[in-house]
């Protein structure tokens, strides 16, 4: 069954949440009034975050958690996997490694999306020998504590590689990696480079283990071009079990995402 999540800033404000961080509660009272099953929280750091207090919040209203999104850290404080200075590649392995031990204990996945943007100047097989290095030791505490890696298919305005459904599970197989590693499908990113949404679904498999929900201009469903509902029910047919969570742009507006969405869910549970 798929699970219906959105994302909700915590600590920070994002331009995806349609409430700032600190109306925190109140996005939780929404999700929950919205018939949300689940959060996507981004998190930057722990050091003023108890996630035990995260999980009870989240709990008090009947909702789970499906993953944490890791790349405020990237602007915030510099963060990424791929970088000359070791200093900085061992700072964001130890970031990760705290987001796997939040994972754990909210029973979510982990997001790694911006932070394995990069500026060096890698081709494709030096990039995905690179990322496949500094993610190993992250990879690994992650399976020990149960935990799934998500790493996300960005547009190629965002990230010099990796940005298809192709070129995910080309890396999956370079890297050898395990099963709890799995690939964060958007569709907002998807539009741009992914020219069949049902093929790179296929294509993907059962490495597919969270969707962003938005429209072609990043937006709330319903006011771009993407065929939303025939993507869910796509997903549906392939027997996809993940999350698909709204991770939009607010708009055409924040009202519009807070007083749309209890419908939109309800479209998309029939499809």
């Amino acid at each position: 069954m798929i699970t219906f999540s959105a994302t909700l800033a915590c600590q920070y404000d994002t331009l995806f949440s349609p409430f700032p961080a600190a109306q925190f509660s109140r996005g939780l009272d929404w999700l929950a009034e919205s018939g949300f099953d689940a959060a996507e929280l981004c998190i930057n750091d722990y050091e003023e975050l108890d996630v035990k207090s995260l999980r009870h919040a989240l709990r008090r209203r009947g909702l789970g958690c499906t993953t944490i999104a890791t790349g405020q850290a990237r602007k915030r404080d510099g963060l990424t996997l791929l970088s000359a200075d070791k200093a900085v590649v061992r700072r964001t392995q130890t970031r990760l490694f705290e987001h796997i031990d939040a994972a754990a204990e909210l029973s979510s996945h982990v997001t790694v999306g911006s932070l394995r943007v990069t500026a060096l100047p890698l081709d494709t097989a030096q990039y995905m020998n690179e990322l496949a290095a500094a993610l190993h030791p992250c990879v690994e505490y992650a399976r020990r504590n149960g935990v799934v890696l998500i790493l996300e298919a960005l547009n190629r305005y965002e990230v010099s590689q990796l940005h298809s459904a192709q070129e995910m599970m080309d890396y999956m197989a370079f890297s050898d990696a395990p099963e709890n590693v799995g690939v964060l499908w958007d569709m907002f990113h998807a539009s741009i480079e992914d020219p069949d949404f049902t093929q790179a679904i296929a294509t993907l498999g059962a490495r597919l283990r969270h969707v962003h929900l938005a429209d072609s201009n990043r937006g709330f469903p319903g006011y771009g071009h993407m065929p939303v509902e025939e993507i869910v029910a796509a997903l549906r047919q392939a027997e996809y079990q993940g999350a698909v969570s709204l991770e939009c742009l607010c708009r055409p507006s924040v009202q519009t995402v807070i007083d749309e969405a209890e419908s939109l869910l309800a479209k998309l549970r029939q499809r």
